[in-house]
């Protein structure tokens, strides 16, 4: 148990700086010429940049990592790559590489971090990326995640402030608080499965489905929870009516 303890401290997005401190400092770095190829940048809270290179094709790029949120390693491996995975899936764009982020206490057995990067590797080849290399340092708690690259039509990129009036707003997977309850000793076994089996599948398969439909924003759900990336995707502009009881939840 104490093993278990060391290595699942409580991690996933819940790891995150908050969004207002963020801000703040975001808002006191140096601009630099603008560049008109910059098609999204880090001013509006999207889930990854865009770079336009051609007139067909752009650049999406984003990384994302974190500390552990489930004891299994090679679970966790697969938890963060798809949840890296996912910030270009929410642009609508198509995975092509991936770098790994590691950091890993040196005394700690090494067949843990070759699990956690089998288990990110598997997720990778899964949404048709290739694992290119990536970059390691010795810390104090285990941290893993991707940086990712993507492309896309500069046409058909989905924002997550884009929304319009009348828009219905559509939830791909169930939310909850599972893992923080689990780390309490609070959440079943039967429900940490479902919630397990659900953060390692790949929003692949719900962008394939977005294809067919004219989608006016998109966003992935993370560590800022539902109320917190509704109210970026509201960007000031638009408010929404949420049925709580329709809510799918975990």
């Amino acid at each position: 148990m104490e093993k278990e303890k060391l290595f699942c401290k409580g991690g996933g997005c819940t790891a995150k700086l908050g969004a207002g401190i963020l801000s703040r400092i975001l808002s006191k770095l140096p601009q630099g010429p603008e560049d008109e190829n910059l098609l999204v940048g880090y001013d509006s809270k999207d889930d990854a940049s865009v770079y336009k290179l051609t007139d067909d094709i752009a650049m999406v790029q984003t990384l994302d990592f974190f500390p552990p949120m489930v004891d299994d390693p090679y679970t966790f491996g697969k938890i963060a790559a798809a949840n890296a995975l996912s910030d270009i899936y929410a642009m609508g764009g198509e995975v092509k590489t991936a770098l790994n982020i590691v950091c890993f206490p040196e005394k700690m057995d090494l067949n843990i971090l070759g699990e956690i990067m089998r288990g990110g590797a598997e997720k990778v080849i899964e949404a048709g990326g290739t694992l290119a290399g990536g970059h390691s340092i010795a810390d104090s708690d285990v941290k893993y995640g991707l940086s990712v690259t993507g492309i896309v039509n500069p046409n058909k990129i989905y924002t997550n402030n884009g929304a319009k009036p009348g828009d219905a707003l559509i939830l791909t997977k169930r939310l909850g608080i599972i893992c923080t309850a689990n780390r309490v000793g609070e959440a079943s076994v039967e429900a940490m499965k479902a919630v397990t089996d659900s953060m390692t599948t790949l929003n692949k398969y719900a962008a394939e489905c977005c294809r067919n439909f004219e989608i006016h924003a998109c966003t992935d759900v993370t560590g800022f929870s539902f109320l917190g990336h509704l109210h970026e995707m509201m960007d000031g502009q638009l408010s929404c009516h949420i049925h709580a009881k329709q809510v799918p939840v975990f």
